[in-house]
């Protein structure tokens, strides 16, 4: 078995008193029932330390094994640490509490991740980034070591998707080989319990302006005779839900402000009357989903908003200049005057539609006509009152919290 730094971080002075062994990297691998693969990535692993005369520790993160997973990492000479809240995420939050190097890498122990090839990722890190991710697209995938699913489908989508929300140069956001700065990354104060936890650490990474880069790696089959632990279709979506919360502007301000301004422009072209477009009549039914539109957008704008704050305010995300300004403008005078004055300009459309109809002794009447009247009462209404409560919820966020 080859050597490498003491797992229990510490050396004899020569008066015989313990002193603290400065380790460089912990190479951290999360564990559950991996008898079949896991000697050899400590192997690997620990080679790799030897062979650069890097002081380092093996940390098996155990999941809670029930295949002899921990007496084949303790005869490996690799640290376990024994992390009974079961996840992929867990079980890697575990491990990095109980690294005690400077730098710390993470691989799964399924034999699929080059640990012999760390050595791009160590200087990447000493040269100043704060997170190194792999590429498993530069450096090549095996034939057979990733599904046509994930490939071409789930990996480049969910990547597209993280690049475009959150601004950050990865191609590959979900590859499990990846190297940080463990001050840096504890600070980022990751929850993640399941796979999200891939996509928490590269998105926090992101919103809190750490150093991030990218270097090739390979992706070899795994060496286990059982299924992986990865399911498609749940931690894809598991990994969708995490990006889109924490992307309040993509899933609510956007669409929102599209909506609405899709919204504002078939009611006020339309209530002059019907309008005929390349042969296509847009009527009074148009205007009503017009209007349907526009609430639906106003309501989304108003969440985006109160998302948005509430983000800053639990510590989601850094507070920005512009929400600074917003809260400073959007107070809740204004959001009661101007919501307030466009509910009364809805009621009042409404009584005169009332008045209208009972002109006729509320019998029959022109509903075409009249509905130009009602359906923007019904819209100023709507958002008038969502205005005045938006403006309340903003405030709410503002009160001294109790420190208890």
């Amino acid at each position: 078995m080859t050597s490498f730094a003491p797992s229990s971080g510490q050396v004899l002075t020569k008066a015989g008193h313990a002193a603290p062994t400065v380790l460089e990297l912990s190479i951290i691998m999360p564990c559950l029932n991996e008898a079949e693969t896991l000697a050899i990535c400590i192997e690997k692993a620990q080679r790799f330390l030897v062979d650069h005369a890097i002081k380092g520790e093996v940390i098996v993160a155990d999941n809670g094994s029930t295949d002899g997973s921990q007496a084949i990492a303790a005869a490996a000479g690799a640290r376990i640490a024994d992390i009974p809240i079961r996840g992929y995420g867990a079980a890697l939050i575990g491990g990095i509490a109980a690294a005690q190097s400077e730098f710390i890498a993470m691989g799964d122990a399924d034999d699929s991740y080059d640990f012999g090839g760390l050595m791009p990722f160590l200087t990447r890190l000493r040269g100043g980034a704060d997170l190194v991710m792999g590429n498993r697209f530069q450096g090549g995938i095996q034939p057979g070591a990733m599904p046509s699913l994930h490939r071409y489908l789930g990996n480049p989508v969910l990547s597209f998707l993280g690049r475009r929300f959150f601004g950050v140069a990865i191609g590959d956001f979900h590859c499990g080989l990846r190297a940080f700065r463990r001050d840096a990354i504890v600070g980022l104060d990751l929850k993640s319990s399941g796979m999200e936890f891939a996509s928490e650490m590269v998105v926090k990474a992101a919103i809190a302006g750490l150093e991030i880069r990218e270097v090739p790696t390979t992706l070899a089959p795994d060496g286990r005779s059982r299924a992986p632990h990865l399911r498609t279709w749940r931690d894809g979506w598991r990994h969708l839900r995490f990006l889109l919360i924490f992307a309040p502007k993509f899933l609510l301000l956007y669409p929102g402000v599209a909506l609405l301004s899709a919204g504002l422009v078939g009611i006020f072209g339309l209530i002059g009357g019907d309008v005929n477009l390349g042969g296509v009549e847009f009527g009074i039914h148009t205007m009503i989903f017009a209007a349907m539109a526009a609430i639906m957008g106003a309501q989304l704008v108003g969440l985006s908003v109160i998302a948005r704050r509430y983000g800053v305010v639990a510590g989601l995300w850094p507070d920005s200049g512009n929400m600074r300004w917003l809260r400073q403008w959007f107070t809740v005078e204004r959001a009661c005057l101007f919501g307030g004055a466009m509910l009364t300009l809805g009621l009042g459309g409404a009584l005169t539609a009332t008045l209208v109809w009972a002109r006729t002794g509320f019998g029959d009447l022109n509903p075409t006509g009249l509905m130009r009247l009602t359906i923007p009462s019904v819209l100023m209404s709507c958002v008038g009152l969502q205005t005045i409560v938006t403006g309340f919820l903003m405030s709410l966020f503002d009160q001294p919290r109790s420190t208890r």
